[in-house]
């Protein structure tokens, strides 16, 4: 018997230090190993209660959640209640996830298919689906969290553009994109990218024509339709490089005025901006339209 409890142990305080070191990484708070093995040992000792019938009354949810939020002061030691509140949230959703996986693997791998009859025959099968389940769930907390943070990241950048031309003007929705350096080459103004779909409505018909033609490669039309329409609006040509791309070319214009609204506030910009015009999708969740050239804030 003395052995099943020291596994029993041993068993929780691992599965308490795991759930609070994802809680950790998921909140992105600092705190030491020692406070997290601390904290995991509590929890691990506040199981023994089964053992005892004159503790039974322990089981009940207020000190059940009484020992969690002790187990988040020890091992993270919030300074705030709304730091504390994004603690105790997070180690009950990692929580969960944890027991989501476990039992949903149970009932995946095993023949039993009713969940309110759960029973593991052994200690080692017990073991064997907590290590695969827990596994799992890092792996799904891992890849949930990453698309969180770069959806969160992304929409931090994103930020609305009107481009007006020949009293006409549409709407953009730009990611500010620090990974933009495109230039017009002679000039070098910091360029726009704009999809052809969203900016279509400000474009001379005859300069639609070339693109639903399919002929924004053609240099002979692209030079002879300059010419035609050079009262009407100032094409650029833009070489660009991507990945399969190392000669690109984009066909730009200088607009007559671009107001990019960022943080309540509206920047006007008549000089030094090309827009360039990008036949295809720049973000296949449609989330964004345009790219917008950092050096264009400052």
């Amino acid at each position: 018997m003395y052995v099943y409890l020291e596994y029993l142990l041993v068993e929780n305080a691992i599965i308490n230090f795991i759930i609070l070191y994802v809680t950790k990484m998921f909140t992105r708070t600092k705190t030491s190993k020692i406070r997290l093995f601390i904290a995991s040992l509590l929890g691990s000792l506040y199981t023994f209660y089964i053992f005892f019938p004159s503790a039974q009354f322990m089981g009940r949810l207020i000190f059940k959640f009484a020992v969690s939020v002790l187990m988040i002061v020890i091992a993270f030691c919030p300074e705030r209640f709304n730091i504390f509140l994004k603690l105790i949230s997070g180690f009950y959703l990692i929580s969960f996830i944890f027991a989501g996986t476990t039992m949903g693997l149970y009932y995946i791998l095993s023949s039993n298919l009713v969940l309110s009859n759960i029973s593991f025959g052994t200690s080692e099968e017990l073991i064997r689906f907590l290590v695969i389940g827990i596994g799992l769930a890092i792996i799904l907390i891992k890849y949930l969290f990453k698309y969180h943070r770069l959806r969160m990241n992304k929409e931090n950048f994103l930020t609305r553009v009107t481009i007006n031309l020949n009293n006409k003007k549409v709407n953009l929705v730009a990611l500010i994109d620090t990974g933009n350096s495109l230039k017009e080459p002679i000039t070098q103004k910091p360029v726009i990218i704009a999809e052809y779909n969203a900016i279509e409505p400000i474009l001379p018909e005859r300069l639609r024509k070339l693109y639903t033609e399919k002929k924004e490669f053609d240099l002979n039309f692209i030079a002879k339709l300059m010419e035609e329409i050079g009262n009407e609006i100032k094409l650029r040509l833009i070489p660009y490089k991507s990945i399969g791309n190392e000669n690109g070319i984009l066909i730009g214009f200088k607009p007559d005025s671009v107001n990019v609204y960022l943080n309540d506030e509206t920047h006007k910009m008549e000089d030094d901006i090309i827009v360039a015009i990008y036949n295809n999708r720049l973000a296949h969740d449609k989330q964004y339209n345009g790219l917008l050239h950092p050096e264009i804030l400052g």
